[in-house]
């Protein structure tokens, strides 16, 4: 049956990713000496605006968020950095996705290519305006940053519950909003 032949491949796939991003960790820990650490830690340690602006930087150049912030968060688990000096760098990655998008926006022609390029521009207008919000507002920057250093401190002493949380949050209430549309 389907179920019998996906249910495997799924956690072969998902033990694939934890043992890539743990080895990743490793590696990039042995990596972060001398003058890359040096490097890394200029462009992450000037500042929250230069935090933002290498995050936006990177993420532009290899077109992924996803692979940008993977990158840092073996770097945080590590002690290289911490939650605070990562959460610019992340915000920047967030932008830096978009103006991706928005590249990709400019390659459209024809009938389709005006909305394209005004949805591209407003995605990138929603993260400049979230990250001037949300980091500009003393009270607002602090929420990611304790509410991820909690989600750190409960996962590390209950597993089962972090495995819970990332089970409901990612999987089951996805599974019920989709079933909910139906």
């Amino acid at each position: 049956s389907l179920l019998g032949v996906s249910l495997p491949t799924f956690l072969i796939g998902i033990l694939l990713i934890l043992g890539c991003v743990t080895t990743l960790g490793k590696v990039l820990q042995r990596v972060m000496v001398g003058r890359a650490k040096e490097l890394l830690h200029k462009a992450l340690g000037r500042g929250p605006l230069t935090g933002i602006a290498s995050g936006t930087l990177v993420t532009v150049m290899v077109q992924s968020s996803s692979t940008t912030t993977s990158l840092m968060i073996p770097l945080a688990g590590g002690g290289v950095f911490n939650t605070r000096q990562l959460y610019p760098f992340t915000l920047g990655a967030n932008i830096g996705t978009t103006i991706t998008a928005l590249l990709a926006a400019t390659a459209i022609s024809g009938a389709g290519a005006q909305l394209a390029l005004t949805i591209a521009l407003v995605h990138v207008l929603f993260n400049l305006f979230a990250v001037v919000l949300i980091y500009g507002v003393p009270f607002l920057r602090e929420l990611p940053i304790k509410a991820a250093e909690t989600l750190a401190r409960v996962g590390s002493e209950n597993k089962l519950l972090a495995l819970g949380y990332v089970g409901g949050l990612f999987f089951a209430l996805p599974a019920l909003m989709m079933v909910a549309v139906k």
